[in-house]
């Protein structure tokens, strides 16, 4: 659950050097998996997305742990739990849905991306793989590591309504430009996004994770990384090269 997990050994040391410049105030405004928030060591940290269920699966494993949520999700279960979500009829509760939908569903993609299976045979491979048992034991092996974080359910855009966003260090990891979108996602508007980070830069240290940004955002590192995708042309894994942002001089 989250793409940025294994970045997080070279993203994390410059986020947190940042961090530890500043005020001691971290935030996410695009939390997703909380494969980076996570790891970042300061006395103020508050996660923020726009799903729901997410957000609602992140606070209560705070309190509860897995608690009483299968580890085997089998492929019925999941369309009646991805049904429910569709329909909004309210039959499982809002972590539950979350719960399901990302554990179980192809890279993590909350019902967009399809079953992913417990006994998946994979080409060139005798053993099948059990991406579902997988996903649920990092989630497991992550839950202790969410104590200290503030989650919050909103939009990046409405996060003033919530927070008094001064002197923060905000670690934007924002749906990439030209990629495939989840459904919350989906019409994510690019030119909106990077006027908010001009304006909230004028009081925070705000930094992007993306391919590409405007040019008055300065590249301040980059890394060449390979993706799911596979080039018919040589039957090889797509590369991309990640690279993280910041809005104007780099801070001293």
């Amino acid at each position: 659950m989250g793409s940025k997990n294994r970045l997080s050994k070279h993203i994390k040391p410059i986020i947190q050097n940042f961090v530890d410049n500043s005020k001691g105030k971290y935030i996410e405004p695009f939390v997703g998996g909380a494969n980076m928030i996570d790891k970042i060591e300061c006395e103020s940290k508050i996660g923020v997305d726009n799903n729901q269920y997410l957000i609602s699966l992140l606070t209560y494993v705070q309190e509860y742990g897995i608690g009483d949520f299968p580890t085997i999700i089998t492929r019925e279960h999941y369309n009646e739990v991805r049904d429910s979500y569709n329909k909004e009829d309210g039959k499982f509760p809002l972590s539950y849905i979350g719960y399901i939908g990302f554990m179980a569903s192809y890279n993590g993609r909350f019902f967009d991306g399809g079953y992913s299976g417990h006994e998946v045979k994979e080409k060139g491979k005798d053993k099948p793989r059990d991406f579902i048992g997988q996903t649920i034991t990092n989630f497991k092996n992550q839950i202790n590591n969410l104590s200290d974080i503030e989650f919050i359910y909103s939009d990046y855009r409405e996060l003033s309504n919530h927070v008094l966003l001064d002197g923060f260090v905000i670690y934007c990891d924002p749906p990439y430009k030209g990629t495939k979108k989840y459904n919350t996602s989906k019409d994510f508007d690019y030119e909106a996004f990077y006027d908010w980070c001009r304006e909230m830069s004028k009081n925070n240290i705000v930094i992007v994770s993306e391919y590409n940004m405007p040019e008055d955002f300065e590249c301040i590192w980059k890394k060449e990384t390979k993706t799911n995708m596979m080039d018919t042309n040589n039957g090889k894994r797509k590369t991309n090269v990640e690279k993280l942002f910041i809005l104007g001089e780099v801070p001293k």
